[in-house]
């Protein structure tokens, strides 16, 4: 089997976000399906790529949202990628 070189983008096992690895094919294949991981040499090529958290509104539609109801933001309420303040 060859070896492919993955970028962590969540903390996995033993690995931090923002590491780099070499897996089995098998294995790089399934921490990217699973969205752990991207391939090493296509972290660049990420910024342009669309469809891949398609379900959450982008920043611009979550600060609309909030000064339409009035609540308006407060310091502190924002939260990461993975909904945690």
């Amino acid at each position: 089997m060859s070896k492919v070189i993955v970028t962590f983008e969540k903390n996995w096992r033993g690995y931090a976000a923002g590491e780099t690895a070499g897996f089995d094919s098998s294995v790089a294949d399934s921490l990217i399906e699973a969205g752990y991981a991207i391939e090493a040499d296509k972290k660049a090529s990420k910024k342009g790529k669309t469809g891949a958290n398609s379900n959450a509104p982008s920043a611009a539609q979550s600060s609309a949202g909030a000064d339409e109801s009035g609540t308006g933001s407060k310091p502190g309420a924002e939260s990461d990628a993975d909904g945690k303040p």
